[in-house]
C-alpha cells in the first residue's frame, strides 16, 4: 500500500465518485481509477462497487475506510516526529477540548504550551462525544480532554485530571426556582447538553441515585452554548458542570438549584489511543494540561479514584 493510494481511495470515499476524488486531488480520473485498482489488487479484496450512480464502499471497503485514515495518520506523526528531531520546531497538534475545558484549564495550557513550541501547528476542535471519539480512532485528533461517561472503554488511555459535580440550573425567575430537591422538578421539562449515546448514564445517576422519578421530557443539546443560552431564557432546567456554573452563568441569566441531594462528579480526563505513541509535540501539549490542571483551582485530588 502506497501513501496516495490511500487518499485516493479515501477521496472516492468522501466525494463517492471516481471523477469528483480526481478533481479533488487534482488528477485524470484514469490515475484514480488506476490507484484504486492497484490498492485492490495489493489487497485482494475488492473496496468499491462502481455503477452508473457513483461508486459506494463493499464491506471490504467499509471496514479499510478507518485503517487507512489511521495508516495516513501514522505516517503523518511520523514524518513531524522526524521532522523534529531533525528541525527542533515543526509539526502538528490537534487536539479536541469540551466547552468547560475550554473555558477554564485550555487557556493557560495553551499559553505554556506556545511558549515552549512557539512554531508548531495547533489545531483546536470542541469535543462531542462520540464524534471526537471516532477522530482519535482514526488519527486526525491527537488528545481529548473532556469527560468521560465510558470509562472502561480498553482501547484509550484515560489520565484523569480533576473532577467537577454536576449542578442543576434554571432561569432567574423559574418557578421552581427555589426548588430544594430533585423530587419536585421530574414534571417540567429538562436540558441536557449531552445525547443518549454520549451519557446514557447521566439521568439514571442524577435521579435513580436518590430515588427520584426520571423526567418524562427531555431536551437533548450536543452544544453546551446553546444549551447555556436555551436554560437562561426557557422554563427549562439544565444540568451542567461545576466549572461553568462559576464562569457561565451569570452571563445567562441562569442561577444554581440549592439542591439538598448531593450530586454526581464528572471527571475530566486526557484521553490518548492506547496504541498510539504520540509525537514528540503532542506530548508536550498533554504535559503542558496535566500540569495546569495540578496547578488550576478546579483540580480535585481524588479525581483519579473515579476512573476505573
Amino acid at each position: 500500500m502506497k501513501p496516495n493510494q490511500l487518499r485516493t481511495f479515501l477521496a472516492v470515499v468522501e466525494q463517492q465518485s471516481i471523477r469528483g476524488a480526481a478533481r479533488l486531488l487534482s488528477v485524470s480520473q484514469p490515475a484514480v481509477t488506476n490507484a484504486m485498482r492497484e490498492l485492490e489488487a495489493d489487497l485482494g479484496v475488492v473496496l468499491l462497487e462502481r455503477s452508473v450512480s457513483g461508486v459506494r464502499l463493499t464491506p471490504y471497503g467499509q471496514a479499510f475506510e478507518p485503517r487507512a485514515r489511521f495508516l495516513l495518520s501514522e505516517m503523518r506523526r511520523t514524518r513531524e516526529e522526524l521532522d523534529e528531531i531533525r528541525e527542533g520546531n515543526v509539526g502538528r497538534v490537534s487536539l479536541a477540548a469540551s466547552t468547560s475545558v475550554a473555558l477554564t484549564l485550555l487557556p493557560s495550557a495553551f499559553r505554556e504550551f506556545r511558549s515552549l513550541s512557539p512554531g508548531i501547528d495547533v489545531r483546536l476542535s470542541e469535543a462531542s462525544l462520540p464524534t471526537s471519539l471516532a477522530k482519535l480512532r482514526d488519527g486526525s485528533v491527537d488528545i481529548i480532554v473532556s469527560q468521560m461517561m465510558e470509562p472502561s472503554q480498553s482501547e484509550f488511555h484515560i489520565t484523569p485530571l480533576y473532577s467537577s459535580p454536576l449542578v442543576v440550573a434554571v432561569r432567574s425567575g423559574h418557578s421552581l426556582a427555589r426548588s430544594r430537591s430533585l423530587r419536585e422538578l421530574s414534571d417540567a421539562e429538562w436540558l441536557l447538553p449531552y445525547d443518549r449515546e454520549t451519557a446514557p448514564h447521566l439521568l439514571e445517576l442524577l435521579f435513580a441515585a436518590q430515588g427520584a422519578t426520571l423526567p418524562k421530557r427531555i431536551v437533548q443539546c450536543t452544544s453546551t452554548a446553546m444549551g447555556l443560552r436555551l436554560v437562561g431564557t426557557q422554563d427549562l432546567i439544565g444540568v451542567f458542570l461545576e466549572t461553568l456554573a462559576q464562569t457561565e452563568f451569570k452571563h445567562y441569566g441562569i442561577k444554581r438549584l440549592k439542591l439538598r441531594e448531593p450530586l454526581q462528579a464528572l471527571v475530566i480526563c486526557i484521553i490518548t489511543r492506547r496504541d498510539s505513541q504520540l509525537t514528540p509535540a503532542a506530548q508536550r501539549f498533554f504535559d503542558c494540561i496535566r500540569r495546569q490542571a495540578l496547578l488550576a483551582p478546579v483540580s480535585s485530588p481524588d479525581a483519579a479514584s473515579l476512573v476505573s
